[in-house]
């Protein structure tokens, strides 16, 4: 479960109570992607803690004193000692309510004002820090131009998450905001479904309440709800924005702790109150931490170490090639100088340090090597030229083989996210071996005879079966040999994940069949638990392999984009386990 912008709301609020103008004290990393604060504020010591894990991001104060857990001193830990330690929390804020965006302003009495931005979304969770212009110092996760929606790196200037284009869940004033808002009750699925399509800032679980608050049950149709109980619905789970009337709480239910809300939740379970919204964040993910035991954490954690070591060397590769790749025009200016070198060899006086030659339009200046005759040096630059030139040829095609090896690696660690079982995990340790990017230590490791396993099925809407790969291996089974050519093929757009077909078998599977599949798609990848999945639709025979691609790589042609959430969908039956 994922922390909501309302809930973020609730926090805010909080903090700014609590902690907001007091000192911080302390600043540790209680894990690579979490920042634990000390703050001394209203005579009473607070510990705060500001998550940016992938799959847990959060944000509450704990009842107790957190705990390094990271002995590495990263460079954003050393510039939060910097900037952050002994400097005052001036204000905790969340700009736009609708957005999991909280900034946290400090001022520091020798280093001035710098802001740390929370963004707990998910995958692209983020903590970043930034100076008073705004520019970025450092983040948990630095993202570089073209591997998402934004640039995150140092140096950078900031910018907020685009918006997300949706109807307000209050009326804005907009004279025709009920017009807009009569497509949540035309849909032809569930209400709370539409809720999350049509509203921003809708989770799963507040949608599923507007639904009970408005249709009695969370899975109504949209089209058996009037419009006014919906609207009804919304602003009163949003009024304590305004009023401070929060009603936090945990959901129980057998299995113990299985959500949290800032108000009165009828969802799941029973709804058992909190005094704060930061107790019940606490509650819910101190038993995330002691719940199920993976029975291959051990494996999974050495392999992983061995994916995430491939992917470092990968990005050493690829830098070093961007060091190595002459700049545009860097070949025919050193061949230009070095003709005029020769040409103009017997004007050249020893020990001259330049020679200047007047282009007509432009001055050519050449710097003079003195260790060298004129005639030398230009062989030197012609040899130079000739070897940049073979740079040049060279180095796109090596570069575009290092990153489709960094997406097949983004691809093996979704596979060993998904991995359910030692045959799953010991095939990604081979696929690096296959890459030549096992460490020494884990190469020397017999090999193993690589499994594919069989990819799941699902009966979905209509009867139709919907097959998924869980791993590159059953990708290519799925695309190229399961698959028919006028089947619908689905898989996340960007990111490494499933492949998915739709069987068809001369039925023409309608829009909840799309949407199931499209769920599927994005469950079974790296948006898993994600909302508004960008997921492409299309056809097996616009999917071919990409070429010099590895496996389950694949080029995709005449697709169409459906958006739906990383949650495994209802509406489904596995046939297999």
């Amino acid at each position: 479960m994922h922390v909501d912008a309302l809930t973020l709301a609730a926090v805010t609020a909080d903090l700014q109570k609590t902690v907001a103008g007091g000192r911080v004290q302390q600043v540790l990393l209680t894990d690579p992607f979490s920042i634990g604060l000390e703050v001394y504020a209203h005579a009473t010591r607070s510990y705060l803690l500001i998550s940016a894990q992938p799959t847990a991001g959060r944000m509450y104060l704990a009842s107790g004193k957190l705990r390094r857990g990271v002995d590495q001193q990263t460079p954003l830990l050393l510039l939060l000692r910097k900037y952050v330690r002994e400097a005052m929390l001036v204000s905790v804020s969340q700009p736009d309510p609708l957005e999991r965006v909280v900034r946290f302003s400090f001022h520091h009495g020798q280093h001035g004002p710098t802001t740390l931005i929370a963004e707990p979304m998910g995958r692209s969770a983020n903590l970043i820090l930034v100076n008073e212009e705004e520019r970025i110092l450092d983040c948990v996760r630095r993202v570089r131009s073209g591997e998402g929606p934004r640039a995150i790196m140092p140096g950078q200037p900031y910018t907020p998450p685009l918006p997300q284009g949706k109807l307000t869940p209050w009326d804005d004033g907009t004279p025709d905001y009920y017009a807009q808002a009569q497509r949540i009750v035309q849909e032809t699925g569930s209400l709370w479904k539409s809720v999350m399509r049509y509203v921003a800032g809708s989770s799963p679980s507040l949608a599923r309440e507007v639904a009970w608050r408005a249709g009695g049950a969370i899975d109504c149709p949209a089209r058996s709800v009037d419009l006014l109980a919906v609207v009804q619905a919304l602003q009163a789970l949003w009024a304590p924005h305004q009023t401070g009337a929060w009603e936090p709480g945990v959901w129980r239910d057998e299995r113990g702790i299985v959500g949290f809300s800032p108000y009165a939740a009828h969802v799941y379970g029973q709804f058992q109150p909190t005094a704060t919204i930061s107790a019940a964040l606490e509650l819910y993910f101190a038993q995330e931490k002691t719940g199920v035991v993976d029975p291959y954490a051990g494996q999974r954690r050495a392999v992983r170490q061995a994916v995430d070591g491939a992917v470092r060397k990968v990005e050493r590769r690829l830098a070093a090639l961007a060091q190595d790749e002459p700049d545009p025009g860097e070949v025919a200016t050193l061949r230009t100088q070095a003709e005029w070198l020769l040409a103009l060899n017997s004007q050249i006086a020893p020990g001259q340090e330049t020679l200047t030659v007047d282009l007509g339009d432009e001055t050519l200046t050449i710097a003079l090597d003195p260790a060298r005759t004129p005639v030398e040096q230009a062989q030197r630059m012609f040899h130079r030229a000739g070897k940049l030139e073979r740079a040049a040829e060279f180095i796109p095609k090596r570069r575009a083989s290092l990153v489709a090896d960094l997406d097949y690696l983004g691809q093996l660690q979704v596979d060993l996210t998904m991995a359910e079982n030692q045959p799953e995990i010991v095939a990604i340790r081979e696929e690096l071996r296959a890459l030549n990017l096992l460490s020494i230590a884990q190469s020397r490791k017999p090999r193993v005879k690589v499994t594919t396993g069989e990819p799941l099925r699902f009966t979905g809407p209509a009867d139709f079966e919907i097959v998924v790969g869980r791993n590159a291996r059953q990708n290519e089974l799925v695309t190229f040999k399961i698959s028919a050519p006028d089947d619908l093929w689905l898989h996340v757009r960007g990111l490494p994940g499933a492949h998915v077909v739709i069987r068809r078998r001369g039925g023409i599977p309608d829009d909840e069949v799309v949407e199931v599949a499209a769920q599927l798609a994005a469950y079974y990848s790296k948006a898993r638990g994600e909302q508004g999945v960008e997921v492409m639709v299309t056809q097996p025979r616009f999917v071919s392999r990409a070429a010099g691609g590895r496996t389950g790589q694949v080029h995709v042609r005449n697709d169409r984009t459906v958006v739906a959430a990383g949650l495994m969908p209802e509406n489904v039956t596995q046939n297999n386990a």
